[in-house]
C-alpha cells in the first residue's frame, strides 16, 4: 500500500466547503479510494465517509440499472438543512408555566418585557431569561398571544419629526427660571423636588383636566382631578394637598416644584403661599418655553398615564376609582431606572430615613 506523508495542518472542527465537495465528487467518479481523497483534502477518512453517505443519490446506468453515487449538490443541501437546526434549544422551551407567566404579566398587568424578566430573575424562576432574550422571543412570535402589538411602548413608537422652534429664555417677572434651581434638584440626590403638569382631554369636550405631580428622585406620582385647567383650580388642588399633609410636612416633602409656562401656573405668589400659615409652603421654578425635556420625568409619567386615559377620552368621564387605580399602578410599577424597585418602595425608604 502506498503511504502518503502530509505535513499540512489538519482542519479539525471545520465543515467541508462546497469546493471540497466538488473535489470529492470528481475523485469518486475517477475511482479514487476514500483514503486518498482524505489525504488530498487533508481530512480524516471518516469525515469523507460520512460526507459520501450523506450525499448519495440514486442514478441509472446505460442499461437502466440503479446505482448509488455521490452528488456534491446533494451533500451541500443536506449540510445547509442541518445548519438551520444549530444552536441551543429555546430557554422557555416546554416550560408552559413560564410562558403563561410572561403572557399574563404582559397582557393583564401591562408590564414591559424588562420588568417581566426582572421578576423572573428576582423570583429565581426555573428557565428565567434576560430582557434581550425575551424581546427576541416576542419578535419571533414564540410566545402565543404576545406580539409587538401587545407592548405599549413599541406599538406606539413613532419617528419624531424635527421642528425648528424659537426658544424663549426670558422668564417673566416674579417667576424664577429653571436655571436658578439648586444643584441638588438637578442631581436627584435629595427627596422633595417635584414636577407639575396638566393632562387634558380632547378639544371640544369638557374643560376637566388631571393635575399630575411627580417627585424627581423616587418618581412618586400624585394625580388630582380638576373641573378645569384654570389657575384657581390648580391653587385649590394644592391647598387641599397642603391640608392633607399639614403645613410642616408639606414644606418638608414639597421643597420645590418645577412647572411649564402654562397660564394655569402663572400666579406664582399664590401657588407658593401657604393656605394654613404665613410661611411659604414651596418654591416654584419654570422651565423654558418649548423645552419639555426639562421636565422629562413628568412628561414620561404622563405618557404612561395615557395607558389608562386615552387622548380621545373626556377627563370628566373618569371616575375617582379609575384615577386611583392608575395612580396606584404607576406607583407600584417596577422601574428600570430605580433598579426595578417601585416608586412606592423608594418613597417608603425616604420616609423611613426622614423619621430616623
Amino acid at each position: 500500500m502506498e503511504h502518503v506523508h502530509c505535513t499540512r495542518t489538519g482542519r479539525k472542527g471545520k465543515h467541508l466547503t462546497r469546493e471540497e465537495r466538488v473535489v470529492i465528487e470528481a475523485m469518486r467518479q475517477g475511482g479514487i479510494p476514500t483514503w486518498r481523497i482524505a489525504s488530498t483534502l487533508n481530512r480524516h477518512r471518516r469525515t469523507i465517509q460520512r460526507e459520501v453517505a450523506r450525499g448519495l443519490v440514486k442514478n441509472w446506468d446505460r442499461e437502466w440499472r440503479p446505482k448509488m453515487t455521490y452528488s456534491s449538490d446533494r451533500g451541500q443541501d443536506v449540510h445547509d438543512l442541518n445548519a438551520t437546526a444549530k444552536g441551543p434549544d429555546l430557554k422557555l422551551g416546554s416550560n408552559h408555566d413560564l410562558v403563561t407567566f410572561v403572557r399574563e404579566r404582559v397582557l393583564t398587568h401591562r408590564e414591559s418585557p424588562a420588568v417581566v424578566a426582572a421578576r423572573m430573575q428576582t423570583g429565581c424562576m426555573v428557565g428565567a431569561v434576560c430582557t434581550k432574550t425575551l424581546y427576541t422571543y416576542i419578535d419571533q412570535g414564540l410566545i402565543a398571544g404576545v406580539s409587538n402589538e401587545s407592548l405599549w411602548e413599541k406599538r406606539l413608537r413613532r419617528k419624531r419629526r424635527r421642528r425648528t422652534l424659537r426658544r424663549v429664555y426670558k422668564t417673566p417677572a416674579r417667576r424664577e427660571s429653571i436655571e436658578k434651581r439648586p444643584e441638588e434638584v438637578e442631581s436627584r440626590l435629595t427627596f422633595g423636588h417635584w414636577e407639575i403638569d396638566l393632562v387634558v382631554g380632547p378639544a371640544g369636550a369638557s374643560h376637566a383636566a388631571l393635575m399630575t405631580l411627580v417627585e424627581r428622585k423616587t418618581r412618586t406620582l400624585i394625580v388630582r382631578k380638576l373641573p378645569d385647567k384654570s389657575q384657581a383650580s390648580v391653587l385649590r388642588a394644592l391647598d387641599r394637598l397642603e391640608r392633607t399633609y399639614g403645613p410642616a410636612k408639606f414644606r418638608m416633602q414639597f421643597r420645590t416644584i418645577t412647572a411649564d409656562n402654562g397660564s394655569e401656573f402663572l400666579d406664582v405668589e399664590s401657588l407658593q403661599a401657604s393656605a394654613l400659615s404665613r410661611k411659604q409652603r414651596t418654591r416654584f421654578y419654570y422651565a423654558h418655553s418649548y423645552a419639555s425635556w426639562e421636565r422629562g420625568t413628568n412628561e414620561n409619567t404622563n405618557r404612561m398615564l395615557r395607558r389608562f386615559v386615552a387622548k380621545g377620552r373626556d377627563i370628566a368621564s373618569l371616575t375617582l376609582d379609575t384615577i386611583r387605580t392608575a395612580e396606584s399602578w404607576l406607583n407600584h410599577y417596577p422601574r428600570r431606572i430605580l433598579g426595578f424597585s417601585s416608586p412606592q418602595q423608594r418613597l417608603e425608604a425616604e420616609m423611613q430615613a426622614i423619621v430616623a
